[in-house]
C-alpha cells in the first residue's frame, strides 16, 4: 500500500502586506523532502510504499496570492493524479495559510485532492498550534494532530504523532472521523503559553485522551488573530474510531479551555514602547530584552518600523543597545560599499552614524538570505536588513557580526522572546506596539470574524 507525503505551509497575516513570493518558499521534492519531514521511516517500518511529493514553506507573511498558491497546489495534486490508487495521504500544514480569493488554503486543498481519491483513502494532517480550523474540514480530514506547545517546541513529535496514527489506522481497517467544534475566543497569542497553567494541564488532557485506543487526535487550537475571516477562532478537535466519541471529547474540550478564557494574561512586563524604554534604561539587570510586539516578523509583520529605534536615539543611553532587525532594503544597498569605520547618513532615518560591521541574514531554515549592516549611533547600534529576518537566536547576531553578550539592552522584532535566546534575557519587556502584529485585539478592526467573539463581547456559551 502506498502513502503520500507533502507539505505546503504559511501562516498568513491579513494586516501585512508582504506577500510570499515563489522563492520565499524554502523547497524540496522527492527524496529531499525529507530534509525536513520525519515521518517516511514511520511508514516504512509499517510495510508502506512512501512517495514523496513536495515540501514547500514560507516565512509568515501576507495572504498567499493565487498564482503562488497554485503552483505549489498543483505539484501536490500531480503526485496524487500519479497515485490515486494510494491507501494514505499525509500532510503537514499550518492550518492558518490564508489564500486571496479562496480563504483556507488547507481546506481548499484538501478539497480538490479528495475529488482525486477514493473516500477510503485516508488523509492525515499535523496543524499548527495557532491554526483557524474550518468547521468543514472534518468532513475531509481523517486524522488531525496539531502541536501541543506554545512556543513550540513539539513539531517533529506532532509529525509522528500524525503518522503513526495514519499507519495504524490502516492496517486496522479503522476509518476514523474527525470532529471540528469552534469556540468563539480569540486571546492574545503571546498570553497563551503551554508551560503555564491553565494550558500545561489542559494539554496534558489532550496527550492523555491520545493514549486510548480508539482515539488517534486530541486538540486544542488556539486561533490566529492576525487572518481577518470567518474561521478566525479558537477550536478543539478530535479524531476517533467513531463519530460519537469524536464530538463528545472535542465539545468537553472546547468547554474546558473556554472556562479558561480569562485567564489569559502576559507573565512579563508588557507596557506601552515609551514605558518599556524607561524601564530598560533604568533598570539594573545584565541584559535587558525588549520585543516589537506589533512588527513581529515571526508573525508575518515586515520588520521594518523604526518606533523604538528613535526612542532609544532620543534617549541617548548610557547602556549599549542594540536594535536588531530593521528591515531596510534602501540603507543597506545604498550603504553597502562603504567600508566599516565610514561616516554614514542613513536614509529614511536622517540620523548621521558609523558603519559598525557588514554581515549576513539568516532566514527561517538558517540559510543565509541576504545582508545587513549594523550602524553605530553612539551607544545605540542598529541593525538594517535587506530582507525581512527574525532575530530569534544568538546565531542571528553572530552572523551579523555583532556580539549579542556585548549589549545591555536588545531590541528584537518579535512577540514572546523564542527560547533560545531566554539564556540571554536577565529581564524581558513585552512592547505594546501597533502594526501587522499588534496583539491588542480591539485594534484589529477584524470586520469579518463570526460574532459575538471574547474577549471583543463578553457572553454565555457552551459546546453542546
Amino acid at each position: 500500500m502506498k502513502i503520500i507525503v507533502a507539505s505546503f505551509q504559511c501562516e498568513s497575516n491579513t494586516r501585512a502586506s508582504l506577500h510570499p513570493g515563489k522563492s520565499d518558499f524554502e523547497y524540496f521534492s522527492g527524496e529531499d523532502i525529507y530534509k525536513k519531514l520525519v515521518v517516511k521511516d514511520i511508514f516504512a517500518r509499517n510495510g508502506f510504499e512512501v512517495i514523496p511529493s513536495i515540501y514547500a514553506n514560507a516565512l509568515p507573511s501576507a495572504t498567499v496570492e493565487r498564482d503562488v498558491y497554485e503552483f505549489y497546489k498543483e505539484q501536490i495534486l500531480d503526485t496524487v493524479r500519479a497515485h490515486r490508487d494510494a491507501a494514505g495521504i499525509y500532510l503537514y500544514v499550518h492550518g492558518s495559510m490564508e489564500v486571496d480569493g479562496i480563504g483556507s488554503g488547507e481546506l481548499q486543498l484538501v478539497k480538490e485532492i479528495r475529488q482525486l481519491v477514493s473516500r477510503d483513502c485516508l488523509i492525515a494532517f499535523t496543524m499548527d498550534l495557532h491554526a483557524n480550523i474550518t468547521d468543514e474540514l472534518g468532513q475531509y480530514v481523517d486524522i488531525i494532530c496539531g502541536y501541543k506547545t506554545a512556543p513550540h517546541i513539539d513539531q517533529d513529535e506532532s509529525q509522528r504523532r500524525a503518522a503513526t496514527a495514519l499507519a495504524y489506522c490502516l492496517k486496522n481497517g479503522i476509518k476514523p472521523h474527525t470532529y471540528v467544534q469552534k469556540i468563539p475566543m480569540l486571546v492574545k497569542g503571546d498570553t497563551m503559553l503551554t508551560q503555564l497553567e491553565p494550558l500545561r494541564s489542559l494539554e496534558a488532557e489532550t496527550a492523555q485522551l491520545e493514549q486510548q485506543e480508539d482515539i488517534f487526535g486530541a486538540n486544542l487550537f488556539f486561533g490566529h488573530c492576525w487572518i481577518d475571516a470567518p474561521n478566525t477562532s479558537a477550536s478543539a478537535v478530535v479524531s476517533a474510531a467513531d463519530a460519537q466519541t469524536a464530538k463528545q471529547w472535542a465539545q468537553t474540550l472546547a468547554n474546558k479551555l473556554w472556562a479558561t478564557r480569562k485567564e489569559y494574561r502576559f507573565r512579563i512586563e508588557a507596557e506601552l514602547p515609551e514605558e518599556c524604554v524607561r524601564r530598560a534604561l533604568q533598570g539594573n539587570e545584565k541584559r535587558i530584552f525588549i520585543t516589537d510586539s506589533g512588527d513581529n516578523t515571526t508573525a508575518g509583520a515586515e520588520g521594518n518600523t523604526q518606533e523604538l529605534l528613535k526612542l532609544f536615539l532620543q534617549a541617548e543611553p548610557n547602556k549599549k543597545t542594540c536594535v536588531a532587525g530593521i528591515t531596510d532594503f534602501d540603507t543597506v544597498d545604498s550603504l553597502w560599499d562603504q567600508p566599516d569605520g565610514a561616516f554614514v547618513t542613513v536614509p529614511g532615518l536622517g540620523q548621521k552614524g558609523i558603519i559598525k560591521t557588514h554581515g549576513e541574514i539568516l532566514g527561517w531554515a538558517k540559510e543565509i538570505i541576504g545582508r545587513c549592516l549594523t550602524i553605530t549611533f553612539g551607544n545605540v547600534d542598529a541593525i538594517f536588513t535587506e530582507k525581512r529576518s527574525g532575530f530569534i537566536e544568538k546565531g542571528n547576531f553572530d552572523k551579523a557580526n555583532v556580539d549579542l553578550l556585548g549589549y545591555e539592552i536588545v531590541v528584537v522584532k518579535l512577540g514572546y522572546l523564542f527560547e533560545e535566546l531566554k539564556p540571554y534575557a536577565d529581564r524581558e519587556l513585552f512592547a505594546l506596539t501597533d502594526g501587522a502584529s499588534c496583539v491588542e485585539l480591539s485594534r484589529l478592526n477584524l470586520k469579518n470574524i463570526v460574532r459575538p467573539m471574547y474577549p471583543l463581547e463578553d457572553f454565555d456559551w457552551a459546546a453542546k
